[in-house]
C-alpha cells in the first residue's frame, strides 16, 4: 500500500527540520521528497549592482503635461 501526505513547513536558516508523521502513515522504509519554491520564502538573491546600466532612458518630456483626454481618463472624467 502506497499514502501520499502534503506537510507544509517553513525551512529554518540552519536547514534542520524535525517532521513527525501522522499516525495513518505506516512504519517502515518511505520516501522524502521536498519541493520549494521562491514564493514560499519571499526572498530572491540580491541582483548586482550596475547590471542594467545604460540600458534605460528618460523622455525628455517625462515632466510635461499630459494631453488633455489622457489626463481625463486617469480622473475618471471620460
Amino acid at each position: 500500500m502506497q499514502a501520499a501526505v502534503k506537510l507544509t513547513i517553513l525551512i529554518p536558516p540552519d536547514r534542520r527540520v524535525e517532521i513527525t508523521f501522522p499516525e495513518e502513515l505506516p512504519p517502515g522504509p518511505a520516501e522524502v521528497i521536498v519541493l520549494t519554491s521562491s514564493q514560499d520564502t519571499g526572498q530572491r538573491p540580491p541582483r548586482p549592482m550596475g547590471l542594467d546600466v545604460g540600458k534605460g532612458w528618460v523622455a525628455e518630456d517625462f515632466d510635461a503635461p499630459l494631453p488633455q483626454d489622457l489626463q481625463e481618463l486617469f480622473e475618471g472624467k471620460s
